[in-house]
């Protein structure tokens, strides 16, 4: 089966063609040709005003609802929605439930995504039934697939549990992931703490809730010298405590989500509860600044 997109964008820096509008030919799945006026005989024809073409994305926070709750989504419906949406690949974390927390829970992942659309790599999580309390079966669940560890959601609040999560998945070059929030701070918080909320009178979060785990979080990585990926950042503040970890030499990573390039909190402005999100969109001068980061 051939495929001949007309005048695509191309967006990867790695390829000869960044920034530059060229016909892509397609044979059996792979891409044979890209080029200017490329011929389209017995060619699948795709041609629309403003296409961009760029290498699959990668979602490292996916949520689905199976196992547990497959009424609501299974492995192969989510999947199909990822790959819609041009996702080749998925993290998916332990929030299930039951929560994704021994091998068998990660073998069933594997398994059930397999043959689908786009890649499924599980995530374990990283205490039991992610109530931060107990390690969970971390060993078994990497040797079983487990791409990394987090409690997703809830992220490890006691400094004590996480140093020794950190410590037992060095043995293995294993990965934790932490979503950056002192969920003791703002507790209440309903969006971005400052102007706009209080000009709102809606109670605020603010980037100290962040800023207060992301430095814990390199103290203990500096400490263990594990590694660490830091997912939904926000705060501009808790960025440059990265590029500083990551400046001594630390193994540590850090993403930030789209919304948070696109939205800041003025926009919520009118009460959108489509914005409320956590973290909280950020000033329009963070926005700025992580889109530059």
């Amino acid at each position: 089966m051939k495929i001949l997109i007309r005048q695509a964008l191309i967006a990867d820096p790695d390829s000869p063609f960044q920034q530059q509008a060229q016909d892509i030919l397609i044979e059996n799945g792979i891409i044979t040709q890209i080029g200017q006026s490329l011929p389209d005989t017995d060619a699948q024809l795709i041609e629309h005003v403003s296409l961009c073409v760029s290498p699959g994305w990668i979602d490292t926070f996916a949520d689905f609802a199976d196992p547990g709750q497959e009424f609501r989504e299974t492995i192969a419906s989510g999947t199909s929605a990822a790959a819609a949406g041009g996702y080749t690949t998925v993290l998916a974390v332990p929030n299930t439930q039951p929560a994704v927390q021994n091998k068998t829970q990660v073998e069933y992942i594997i398994n059930q995504s397999k043959h689908l659309p786009c890649e499924v790599l599980p995530m374990g999580a990283i205490t039991k039934n992610i109530e931060g309390k107990e390690l969970a079966e971390m060993y078994d669940m990497r040797m079983s697939g487990a791409a990394a560890f987090t409690d997703g959601h809830k992220p490890v609040q006691t400094a004590g549990l996480l140093l020794k999560a950190m410590q037992y998945v060095k043995a293995f070059d294993g990965v934790v992931l932490q979503v950056p929030d002192d969920t003791s701070v703002g507790t209440h918080g309903l969006m971005h703490e400052g102007v706009v909320s209080t000009q709102l009178g809606l109670p605020g979060k603010p980037m100290l809730a962040e800023e207060i785990i992301v430095a814990r979080d390199i103290a203990l990585l500096r400490y263990t010298q594990s590694r660490l990926h830091i997912t939904g950042i926000s705060s501009p503040a808790a960025v440059e405590l990265v590029k500083a970890a990551k400046s001594e030499g630390l193994q540590i990573t850090c993403s930030v989500t789209p919304y948070h390039l696109l939205f800041c909190d003025e926009d919520v402005q009118g009460y959108n509860t489509s914005l409320k999100v956590n973290p909280p969109l950020r000033t329009k001068a963070d926005m700025l600044y992580l889109r530059e980061a």
